[in-house]
Parts: C-alpha cells; sequence; structure tokens
C-alpha cells in the first residue's frame, strides 16, 4: 500500500513545482514599451538615398535608413575620380575613415582605417 502511495505524492509535488517555476519565469520576464527602439549597433541598409555631384554625376554619398537610425557614407575621390577613401558616420555622430590602397597593378591591395 505504501508503495502506490508514494506514486500518487509524486506527480502532485512535480506539478506543484512546474507551476512555481513557470510562475517565476514570468515574473522575471519584464516588458518595457518603449515606442521606438534604440540604437542596437545594428546599422539599416534600406532606404539608401544616393547623392551625386552636379558636374560628374558620379555618387558622393549614400545617406542609409534616412529618418530614424540615419547613417551615411562619404565616398572620397582622387584626382582621377577614383574613390580612395570612404568616411562612414554612424547614427551617435561617430565616424570611421577606410582608405583603399592600390598596388602597381592598379588593383586594389589592402583596405585599413586612416
Amino acid at each position: 500500500m505504501s508503495g502506490s502511495g508514494f506514486k500518487n505524492f509524486r506527480e502532485p509535488v512535480v506539478y506543484v513545482l512546474d507551476q512555481e517555476l513557470r510562475k517565476r519565469n514570468l515574473k522575471n520576464k519584464i516588458s518595457i514599451d518603449t515606442g521606438d527602439q534604440p540604437y542596437s549597433g545594428e546599422l539599416v541598409e534600406y532606404p539608401v538615398q544616393l547623392v551625386r555631384d552636379s558636374n560628374t554625376k558620379k555618387v558622393v554619398k549614400c545617406i542609409y535608413g534616412t529618418g530614424t537610425d540615419q547613417w551615411s557614407e562619404e565616398l572620397i575621390r582622387d584626382t582621377n575620380g577614383k574613390v580612395y577613401r570612404i568616411k562612414t558616420t554612424y547614427p551617435d555622430g561617430s565616424t570611421k575613415t577606410i582608405q583603399i590602397n592600390k598596388g602597381l597593378d592598379n588593383l586594389v591591395d589592402n583596405i585599413d582605417y586612416v
């Protein structure tokens, strides 16, 4: 008789523990409606607005995510009109510039931060 009582005891205990764990998980999850999501470090890719030089019609700047979390890449060209630097301005206002270095064969050898 005590053997059958043991099996009956286990089921309600497991049920009570499962319910308690479920309640705790729900209490630990905090939900705050912040409206627009803050800058998370992920850059928006679209929509893209291309800004062109009025004389050469070449793209001088790409503006990504126009409006919210807007960031841009400015294409800096040499005297031959080839891009040799790209200045990136992030949504928080910080900037980074990379330089594109070409070898004697006019092919890109490396790209490095300036």
